[in-house]
């Protein structure tokens, strides 16, 4: 028995117990993540009509719409078990995030977004990161 073994007890195998493998929590925040993808995509669209910052250089838009289809892209990944998915998904939200900062713009959804991302979408996402590749 070594020392760890012997202060903290036996390690368990599984920490967290896993009866399915795509619950309805973890659907909900794979459903959550493309909602998430669909704001700039959704804003991009807004901005090329001309409905929304009407005075905004057209490369604005196009750098949210490319956002947006990466942050999709990253939501499937992470519905299809991909590791690669969700570090997309996330380092794309960031880059979003600071991308707007920068530009001194006030919204701040995808703050929010990050927010609830980190607190509600990776609940049902941690126990099930043996199944990612």
């Amino acid at each position: 028995m070594s020392e760890d073994e012997e202060i903290f007890g036996k390690r368990p195998k599984e920490y967290f117990k896993v009866t399915e493998k795509k619950s309805l929590a973890f659907k909900i925040s794979c459903l959550y993540m493309g909602f998430m993808a669909f704001i700039p995509l959704f804003l991009a669209i807004l901005g090329f009509k001309r409905i929304y910052f009407p005075g905004a250089p057209t490369w604005f838009f196009i750098i949210n719409l490319l956002l947006g289809l990466m942050m999709m892209i990253g939501a499937i990944g992470a519905y299809n078990f991909k590791k690669r998915g969700l570090y997309l998904f996330v380092s794309t939200l960031i880059v979003d995030i600071l991308f707007h900062l920068s530009l001194g713009f006030q919204e701040l959804d995808a703050i929010h977004g990050l927010y609830l991302f980190i607190g509600l979408a990776l609940v049902p996402i941690v126990p099930r990161w043996k199944y990612f590749n």
